[in-house]
């Protein structure tokens, strides 16, 4: 079989096993909401028409789509490189802060110069954070998982102190100043939310596929990712590799924050995520993180809060039922490779008592 031939089949595979794992998680949670008591047909159809209904309801889909989007870019960024970037919620905040500070230091600045100013601060300041953890990889061999994770803890808690004290703009709530209005990403229509941020999400996801499919940094990413060593013999510096993957996916994520400072609350408000990084890692196991899949991914998961808003006002669900969906959908993703490794496992085992056997 020919390598197109065996790309179709492997991309064909993944499509399956990534809508088996959608199925197989609906069906999951509508049992979850039969013992709770709950028809789970009236509330997939009250989800449904909540998030594809109308066209406000489907304008409200896209909002919250829209951080999912570039969180969930951020993770497959440094997938590429088999990097788990568990950090995102972090680096989101640190992109958001920036965006915040930034946004408020050139009111004269004119909206076409101000606006690239604030995303491209907000981009490299998330990026630097992000990449700490790839150079103490690198460096001393830390484990990127757990220093991401600590590094989570470290931005939140230095965020909350800024906007809780030097950075207060009103006594009765933690939250920034106004940024300049020439720093606002403004909305696509007078009537609802939906900011411009979604196309430059839209935007990121199609420069990251063309990036990683044509460019040779690429292609280095991609090589690492498959086999470190490998790469290392044919002469690709994997140190280089991580750093910079780092801060890219890092970057991505500070992005997410910029765009909800910049379209949606126009300052830094204390815990204004209801954790982006995170649901951002569950929207690339779903679209098997490819930055293109990840638009849809995205959209449906989006889909998923804007109906999930319609099934508490009408049904009295709570909101929190939705996050069981959205984490079945990531264990029947990762079952399959679970099972597999499992497995290779016992298949491993009974060929090494055979060998001794014998």
């Amino acid at each position: 079989m020919s390598v197109t031939g065996n790309k179709a089949k492997n991309s064909s595979k993944k499509l399956l096993e990534v809508l088996a794992a959608l199925f197989l998680a609906l069906v999951a949670g509508g049992i979850f909401f039969m013992i709770s008591g709950y028809n789970p047909i009236q509330v997939y159809g009250l989800i449904v028409k909540g998030a594809f209904g109308s066209r406000n309801s489907f304008l409200t889909t896209l909002s919250y789509a829209t951080p999912l989007i570039l969180s969930g870019l951020a993770f497959a960024v440094a997938k590429q490189a088999n990097i788990m970037n568990l950090g995102g919620e972090g680096q989101i905040y640190v992109g958001a802060m920036t965006a915040a500070v930034v946004g408020t230091l050139f009111p004269s600045l004119p909206k076409v110069l101000y606006v690239p100013l604030v995303l491209l601060t907000a981009f490299a300041a998330a990026g630097l954070y992000g990449g700490i953890a790839g150079f103490l990889d690198v460096k001393f061999g830390s484990n990127i998982v757990i220093v991401t994770i600590m590094l989570n803890y470290i931005s939140q808690n230095f965020c909350s102190y800024l906007v809780a004290s030097p950075l207060r703009a009103d006594e009765s709530t933690l939250q920034t100043a106004l940024i300049s209005d020439n720093a606002v990403i403004g909305r696509i229509f007078p009537d609802h939310q939906l900011s411009g941020v979604f196309f430059m999400a839209v935007a990121a996801a199609v420069i990251i596929a063309l990036v990683i499919k044509y460019t040779k940094f690429g292609f280095h990413m991609r090589t690492v990712g498959f086999n470190r060593l490998a790469a290392e013999t044919a002469g690709i510096n994997y140190k280089t590799i991580t750093v910079v993957s780092m801060f890219l996916s890092a970057g991505i994520a500070g992005l997410c924050g910029a765009g909800q400072i910049m379209g949606v609350h126009y300052r830094f408000i204390d815990n204004f995520s209801s954790g982006y990084g995170f649901e951002g890692i569950a929207v690339a196991a779903l679209a098997a993180n490819h930055p293109v899949a990840i638009l849809v991914s995205g959209i449906l998961f989006g889909g998923l809060k804007a109906g999930a808003m319609s099934v508490n006002r009408v049904a009295n669900i709570p909101m929190d039922y939705i996050l069981i969906i959205q984490a079945l959908v990531i264990v029947f993703i990762a079952a399959p490779k679970l099972i597999s490794q499992i497995n290779g496992g016992i298949s491993g085992i009974f060929k090494k008592k055979r060998r001794v056997a014998s």
